[in-house]
């Protein structure tokens, strides 16, 4: 076995080594999309949970409204499947589309193959068009990302697990004080669907 030499590695290159290296590095880093750190999304996941009072949720709509923010409610499929016809939860369906927020759906994991997952999607779509005229345009899966995104492409939903800056909460008894929080936090930077936080400027 030859003896290790010990020659480094900045040894090995030459001023032209080094020059090439650079212009390859800055090359790599210019190539790539730099996020658009002025938007921010806000999402509201779990919504809306069990009892979800009115006068709560109109509490939430006037602060957004205040502080010129849109949000994006998550519904879980499973649940609003079981629970979507309640007059509670079809009210604040229509008023989130009337004030311009956005719904989106969470699937369950185990759903991540992409046949379960294409077919779940078609009946949650029709069921949010057809119950509340809401047109979704954004899913939640956690998982299988590339699989999933291939299996809802095509019906024109577009995964946003890990898309832009996010910011997330529960809708829980404490909703108000921590959406108020990041608001608050985000003053300096406009708070958008999470559909939009990758647009152009």
């Amino acid at each position: 076995m030859p003896p290790c030499s010990k020659t480094t590695l900045a040894q090995t290159l030459t001023p032209t080594m080094y020059c090439n290296l650079d212009l390859l590095l800055d090359g790599c880093f210019c190539a790539r999309p730099k996020p658009d750190t002025s938007r921010v999304a806000l999402l509201i996941e779990g919504f809306p949970r069990p009892h979800h009072p009115l006068m709560e949720f109109a509490k939430l709509l006037y602060m957004l409204r205040e502080y010129g923010a849109k949000a994006t409610f998550v519904v879980d499929w499973h649940d609003i499947r079981e629970r979507g016809l309640c007059a509670s939860v079809g009210e604040m369906m229509q008023l989130l589309k009337h004030n311009e927020h956005e719904v989106a759906i969470k699937f369950k994991t185990d759903l991540c193959s992409a046949p379960r997952l294409r077919q779940h999607a078609v009946e949650a779509l029709h069921f949010l068009q057809r119950v509340y005229g809401i047109t979704v345009v954004s899913a939640k899966v956690g998982c299988c990302y590339p699989t999933a995104s291939a299996a809802l492409q095509p019906l024109g939903v577009t995964v946003v697990d890990g898309m832009g800056t996010q910011h997330v909460v529960r809708d829980s008894n404490d909703v108000l004080n921590d959406v108020e929080v990041i608001l608050c936090g985000c003053r300096d930077k406009q708070c958008v669907c999470v559909s939009r936080v990758n647009d152009n400027v």
